[in-house]
Order: C-alpha cells, then structure tokens, then sequence
C-alpha cells in the first residue's frame, strides 16, 4: 500500500493507552515524502475526531463532506498494519493542509 502525505486513512488505533483516541477512525497522514518511504512499516499519523473542542490545536477538516477536527496533539506514529483502508475523502485540501502544518509546527517545534 503507498503512502503519500496528507492521505486521509481508516486506522484501527485499539488497543490504546489512557486518554489516546481509541477505535476506528480516519487519520491523516503527516509524514513527509521520506517518512512515507522508509521500510520500517510505520506511518506518521494524526488522529481526526467529530468533537468540537474548540482548540487551536485542532484544526477543523472536511472529510467526505462531514466536518471534523485534525487532533494535532495527538501525533503519533503507527503500524501499517493498523491502516484498515483509505478514506473515501482521500486527503484534505491545501488550506487544511496549511492549518495543521502549522499546528503540528506548534506543538513540536514550537516556531
């Protein structure tokens, strides 16, 4: 299975840990071109949630005509085997894109 960054994927993410998302649910690929090359069968990986919590963190995204929130805090790297299958959205759009480059650059780099 290829992957390209900014993908939309289902990814079963049980078990979890704690206060982790849990279950099924689409998450977007934020690996750049390199990481989604390597053959350590990982996947850089941010969950989505339908809950609004109105965070600066959680950029909103429209996948398959439903609004939802790019959990940016929740950045994690995960088994290509977890990815059930590509999301009927396919990824976000360029402006999405934009919103969670520069939440994840907040939560990570911190520039």
């Amino acid at each position: 299975m290829p992957l390209a960054p900014w993908q939309v994927w289902w990814i079963e993410f049980d078990p979890h840990v704690g206060p982790e998302q849990a279950g099924r649910r689409p998450a977007i690929i934020v690996g750049t071109p390199l990481a989604c090359a390597l053959p350590n069968r990982l996947a850089i990986v941010v969950p989505c949630t339908t809950t609004e919590r109105s965070l600066p963190w959680h950029p909103p995204v429209t996948l398959a005509g439903r609004s939802g929130f790019a959990m940016c805090d929740q950045v994690k790297s995960v088994s290509i085997d977890r990815l059930v299958d590509q999301h009927k959205s396919g990824a976000v759009e360029p402006t999405e894109r934009d919103a969670i480059a520069y939440a994840l650059s907040q939560m990570i780099v911190g520039r």
